[in-house]
């Protein structure tokens, strides 16, 4: 039950443009179609995982999913991934749970901040009663690099929802504008028509998301694993979601959009480290909402990888 990395037109190119190829071929035989039986612990034991889903007009959303240990289940073949919807801490305006009711594409990806260990589920979800099942299409450890550290607790309580507040829009307005500022971590969903939903996540200095004049977001692109799944999936289909949580304040504000990446454009202060490549996004509709009050986080430091431009 192996599979290697089957690369789709766009990525093929992205990787052809970064002229990565081979690392890509490299890195991608360590995708596999189930998860490799030393990362089965791990899965058990994560508190937070972040989703990819699309919604009924093709918008792309990312999300957070909060539970207590135990709320992933991986299948005994290890083939499935089992979501307890019961202990979930849901966030009920999150487009997540319609989307998937309608569109079983879900890319899922388990980072565990404290350590910076994460992991890669891409697949096809159904929901059966109280358990969202997933048959994994894809999944691929990550490398630990532009993660920042923090510790994570989420204290015991029986309150199986998230706050009720909500916010929501379609142009981003100037309180938006201090958290973009202030953020080292968010997280990237894409899509592809038969390859499925990703998410991946994207970490840097505070001030790395930038807010262009016209409202567009432009984020530089650090060296990766060179499959360029982000990139490949944009450029066959421009849909993307954004989610920005803010753990400190317990907040959340999701995106939704086109994103493209631009290529080897100037750099004088090296903020991409090398690469000349910027992600440039554009809000069509953002919600912002509460995370849940028994969310607890600590700052411990930055990645040691990330480019000293900014």
């Amino acid at each position: 039950m192996h599979k290697t990395a089957n690369f789709h037109e766009g990525e093929l190119q992205a990787q052809a443009m970064a002229h990565e190829s081979d690392v890509a071929a490299r890195n991608g035989s360590n995708v596999t179609d189930h998860i490799i039986r030393p990362a089965l612990p791990f899965v058990r034991q994560q508190k937070m995982a972040y989703a990819a889903s699309v919604d009924a007009v093709g918008r792309v959303w990312a999300s957070v999913l909060i539970g207590e240990p135990g709320f992933l289940e991986p299948s005994e073949d290890a083939g499935a991934l089992t979501i307890h919807l019961d202990k979930v801490v849901r966030q009920l305006h999150d487009p997540l749970w319609d989307n998937i009711e309608q569109d079983g594409r879900i890319g899922l990806l388990l980072l565990e901040l404290q350590t910076r260990k994460r992991l890669k589920i891409n697949g096809q979800a159904q929901r059966e009663s109280e358990r969202l099942v997933i048959q994994i299409t894809e999944s691929v450890p990550v490398c630990p690099r532009y993660i920042q550290r923090r510790i994570i607790d989420l204290l015991a309580s029986s309150d199986t929802q998230m706050p009720a507040g909500i916010k929501q829009g379609l142009m981003l307005e100037p309180e938006h504008l201090k958290l973009l500022h202030s953020i080292d971590t968010f997280f990237l969903a894409t899509v592809h028509k038969t390859h499925g939903a990703d998410v991946t996540h994207r970490g840097g200095p505070p001030g790395f998301v930038e807010v262009l004049a016209d409202g567009r977001l432009r984020i530089p692109d650090y060296n990766g694993n060179g499959m360029f799944n982000s990139a490949g999936n944009v450029l066959v289909d421009p849909s993307a979601g954004l989610v920005f949580p803010d753990y400190a304040q317990r907040r959340m504000l999701q995106l939704t959009g086109r994103a493209e990446m631009l290529w080897d454009q100037p750099d004088p202060k090296g903020v991409t480290g090398g690469t000349g490549r910027f992600w440039q996004f554009q809000t069509s509709a953002w919600i912002q909402t509460q995370l849940p009050e028994q969310l607890h986080s600590e700052y411990v430091d930055a990645s040691p990888f990330l480019p000293q431009g900014l």
